[in-house]
Order: C-alpha cells, then sequence, then structure tokens
C-alpha cells in the first residue's frame, strides 16, 4: 500500500503527468504508455490518478487556501464514505487496493495524502488549465489528424494554413484538421523540416517533447527523437523563438504573439539537454540537421527547365509531380521561390506558366499550355 500510494502521489506531483493525464499533452501518450507497459500496478494507478485529476478539476488558475481546505474536507467526507459502504461496493478510484481491508483512520491518512500533494500542484501552478484546453476540447470531438512516415525517406505533409512539413522517416506529427484564430499548434514527435505560411496575427507553435517553438512564417528543422537525449532546432530562413514547457513564461509566450524567448535567426541552433534542463544557442555554418534536400535548397532558378524544377521539388518534398512533359517541355522559369511552403511554390509557378495545379496526398498534377 506504502509504495502504491507514494507512486500516485509522485505522479501527481509530475506536471509532465498531469498535463497528459488532462489531455494538454497528446504528444506525451507514447511515453506513459511505455512506462506502463506489461505493469498492471502502474496501470491501475494511472487510471486512479486519471480519476483523483477529474474529480479536483478547477476551471480557475489562481487557488486559494480557502479553496484548498474546502476540497481536503470533501476528500475526507469521501474517504468516510468508503469504509461504510465498502461491503456493498467498491470505489473505482482505488481499486488498486481492493487487496487491503481498509478502516477509517487508512482512508483518511491515503485520502489526505492524496489530497495534500494534488494541491501541492495545483499551488505551483502546474495546472494552466488554460494553456491547450481548446486542443484537449479539439481532441474530444476527434478534430485531429495524425500522419506517421515509416517507410519513406521524406514524407510531405500540408497543413490547413498551407504551411509544409517534411517528416523525416520514422517520425510522426499531429495537429488539428483547423487551427484555432489565437494560433496554430503542431505535436511533433521524431525529425521534421517546417515551411511555416506566414502570419503575424497567428503564431505557428510547434510542441517537441519538452522544447516548444515559436514561429509567424519561416523554415526550420527539428530532431526530437522520442528516447533522444537532446532535441535541436535549427534554423534555416526567418526567426524561431524556443522555450520549454516549463518555463515559468510559457503561459505569457503562448498569449502575447509578440512575446519571444530565446531567439534563433537563419544558420543557428537551439539544443535541449533534456537530462540537465538546459536550453543552449549555438551559430552554425549551415541550417542543415537532418540532412534532407530540402535543409540545403535555395529555389532560384534562372531560365530552368521545368522538368529540372520539378524534380528538385520532388527531392525536396517527397512528393510525384505529374505533367505533359511533351507539351510543356519547353517551358522553363526564371524565379526565386525561397521558403515559401510547397503550395505558395506551385502557385507561382502555375502563375508563370499559365498552368493549373491539384494536390492529392503527395501527388500533385500540373497542367498547362505549350510554351513554344
Amino acid at each position: 500500500m506504502h509504495s502504491s500510494s507514494t507512486l500516485l502521489k509522485d505522479l501527481l506531483a509530475n506536471p509532465r503527468f498531469v498535463a497528459w493525464a488532462r489531455g494538454e499533452q497528446p504528444e506525451d501518450n507514447r511515453h506513459w504508455n511505455n512506462w506502463a507497459a506489461d505493469d498492471q500496478e502502474k496501470q491501475e494507478i494511472i487510471a486512479i490518478a486519471k480519476e483523483l485529476l477529474d474529480s479536483f478539476q478547477i476551471p480557475d488558475q489562481h487557488i486559494t487556501d480557502e479553496h484548498i481546505s474546502s476540497k481536503i474536507s470533501q476528500a475526507l467526507n469521501t474517504a468516510k464514505c468508503i469504509e461504510n459502504e465498502r461491503e456493498s461496493r467498491k470505489l473505482i478510484l482505488f481499486k488498486s487496493f481492493r487487496s487491503v481491508e481498509w478502516n477509517v483512520a487508512a482512508s483518511l491518512v491515503i485520502l489526505l495524502g492524496l489530497a495534500l500533494a494534488l494541491f501541492g500542484v495545483y499551488k505551483k501552478g502546474y495546472f494552466r488549465t488554460d494553456q491547450k484546453a481548446d486542443l484537449a476540447k479539439a481532441d474530444d470531438n476527434n478534430a485531429f489528424t495524425e500522419i506517421s512516415n515509416q517507410g519513406q525517406q521524406v514524407k510531405y505533409v500540408r497543413l490547413s494554413d498551407g504551411s509544409a512539413i517534411v517528416l523525416h522517416k520514422n517520425s510522426s506529427v499531429r495537429f488539428p484538421k483547423h487551427f484555432a484564430k489565437t494560433g496554430r499548434e503542431v505535436f511533433l514527435t521524431g525529425e521534421a523540416f517546417f515551411e511555416v505560411t506566414k502570419n503575424p496575427e497567428q503564431p505557428f507553435f510547434v510542441y517537441a517533447n519538452e522544447l516548444v517553438a515559436k514561429v509567424h512564417g519561416t523554415s526550420f528543422s527539428v530532431k526530437a527523437g522520442e528516447n533522444d537525449t537532446q532535441i535541436i532546432v535549427a534554423v534555416k530562413t526567418g526567426k524561431v523563438s524556443v522555450y520549454t514547457q516549463q518555463d515559468a513564461k510559457a503561459i505569457q509566450y503562448k498569449a502575447d504573439k509578440n512575446l519571444t524567448a530565446l531567439v534563433l535567426t537563419p544558420n543557428q541552433q537551439a539544443t535541449f539537454m533534456r537530462n540537465e534542463a538546459k536550453l543552449t544557442r549555438l551559430a552554425l555554418k549551415s541550417p542543415v540537421l537532418l540532412h534532407i534536400p530540402i535543409e540545403d535548397q535555395i529555389f532560384t532558378y534562372a531560365e530552368t527547365p521545368v522538368a529540372m524544377v520539378f524534380e528538385a521539388l520532388e527531392k525536396a518534398y517527397g512528393v510525384k509531380i505529374n505533367f505533359n512533359k511533351e507539351i510543356m517541355g519547353q517551358c522553363s522559369i526564371t524565379a526565386t521561390l525561397g521558403d515559401e511552403p510547397l503550395e505558395n511554390k506551385l502557385r507561382w509557378i502555375c502563375t508563370i506558366l499559365e498552368a493549373e495545379y491539384a494536390i492529392k496526398d503527395d501527388q500533385i498534377t500540373i497542367k498547362g499550355s505549350s510554351c513554344k
């Protein structure tokens, strides 16, 4: 009983677990599922912890001592009910202790300890109810999409705002089908390159394990394997602000679209040492981090045949571009496409060629006239 209750209190005092249990960090699903895998006791402790968090859920993060006292009193009354009704029913909150013959004193001590641990977490500010509440709600409504790349070297992922993600092999990304007006949020496990559609009024956030990258419109790489000891962000173009989810100003960074943390500019890299919780910045000769084609391509063309342009885009984004080579074979492009997402590049190319395009998954079809 002692070891189980201690484990439960440790979980309730762990801000990462609390955020995950409340649906605020779905990117941690694999971490906690692996933690409890093949261990029935841990699985039951997680279930109990979730029930406790639900039962003490409070909409206002500014908790008073009086409110804590009131909640503890409610907990004690619940403990008394456990003793009075233990012969007729078993409370799910304590199913891991079914084999123990409870008495009133033991019930009071354990539940009081859990209540104190829980509200100690509240007082430390770990329960940030507004941090990702909109995401949790969207998740309940099945409004999220998760895409994994298990077989390809790179995989193209298009977001609803037109932003592009080039997902590296053995990586996955999770995002809402439609972004909230206040911000665009994406959850990454593994490695990916991002080209973000510019929108100063709607910041773009990438959650990669403990690290958050905040951008308005730029291109950058993120390396954040679940078991990696480091999380790395390398900027190709634009500006990226990085901070940890446990940063004291994390809520402010999200709420204030103009507020920045550790700022990275082109050819700069941020490294977060997970074991030491240490975040550092470093200048680079090149922004290449994942060693994929898109990281060092500049997409500048001068009278370049369209076949070569399309081939470069195919390699960079992991897509297939279909076009009529007999009709468009004589066409060429002179343009600097820069760090714009793939769809913007296609739009500009088609404007130049007086053509049109259609995208379906990783297949792109371009129809145009002859350039003879």
